[in-house]
């Protein structure tokens, strides 16, 4: 029985080999053709890992200039409103000043009004002295 087994199992390495050297090349085609398939999957893969991770970047890259974005609009914001305050405050500097001179310009008119009506030589030494000319009566 040992002899008869060990003779199938002779014969069929015979089977296969010569099955093996009659279709060589269909076998090689087959064999590199399973090759070129993983190896497409595998690189499938890769570029697949490669998109997801660009992805996550670009993902990233926007994200981060959102934020700058809104940044910069809350401190145009604020700016604005720096300046605003400035501009109120100018314009109050401004009225303020604007009714100095104008208290100021009424005191001169009622001094000069007196000087004119009590002291009329007094007036005429501060307008030649004031604009360098000489009054002639």
């Amino acid at each position: 029985m040992m002899a008869s087994l060990g003779c199938e199992v002779l014969m069929t390495k015979t089977a296969i080999l010569d099955f093996v050297l009659k279709n060589w090349k269909a076998l090689a085609i087959v064999a590199l053709s399973l090759v070129v398939a993983m190896k497409s999957r595998h690189d499938y893969s890769l570029m697949q890992k490669a998109y997801e991770t660009q992805n996550e970047s670009y993902q990233a890259q926007i994200d981060g200039l959102k934020e700058i974005h809104k940044q910069e609009i809350r401190d145009k914001q604020l700016l604005m409103e720096n300046h605003m305050e400035s501009i109120a405050a100018i314009e109050e500097e401004y009225e303020n000043a604007l009714q100095m001179i104008k208290q100021l310009r009424e005191d001169k008119q009622g001094q000069y009004k007196n000087k004119f009506n009590h002291d009329r030589e007094q007036l005429i030494k501060d307008i030649e002295s004031k604009f360098g000319i000489q009054y002639a009566p």
